[in-house]
């Protein structure tokens, strides 16, 4: 009997452990889940969008509030980025709870202002979007 019980216990130990370190089972009440994908090479000419590779991206991600963005000015941009809302991605997983608002997406090194990397997030909403990130290595 005592020999059930401890195999059990270790048993219940183990799911829990397996089940709470799955990192496709966050639940975020406000926020975005998606897939991160990041490439990088020569821009001239300009390649055709389709014809570019991507792998997963790994690195940080900032959310960076659009309407402060849009009120910065001649304002310092590196400023306003390293104190926007940031996520470490690994393997290109995009999980974050945020608050309800309009943010642009970017990466530590691409700046790209655009409406494919523009989100709006509404209270109690999670929204499902995915990301592609091209830094171009090279111009004319």
């Amino acid at each position: 009997m005592k020999t059930k019980t401890i195999n059990f216990i270790f048993f219940s130990l183990c799911l829990f452990i397996i089940v709470g370190c799955n990192k496709d089972n966050i639940n975020i009440s406000t926020g975005i889940i998606g897939t991160v994908e990041y490439g990088q090479g020569d821009c001239m000419p300009s390649p055709d969008p389709k014809l570019r590779e991507y792998t997963n991206y790994n690195g940080r991600i900032f959310f960076i509030v659009k309407e402060d963005l849009d009120n910065l000015g001649n304002g310092d941009y590196n400023k306003l980025k390293s104190n926007s809302i940031s996520v470490k991605i690994k393997n290109g997983k995009l999980s974050a709870e945020l608050p309800a608002g309009t943010y642009l997406i970017e990466t530590e090194d691409v700046y790209m202002y655009s409406e494919e990397n523009t989100i709006i997030i509404k209270s109690g909403e999670v929204i499902h979007k995915d990301f592609r990130f091209f830094k171009c290595t090279s111009y004319w």
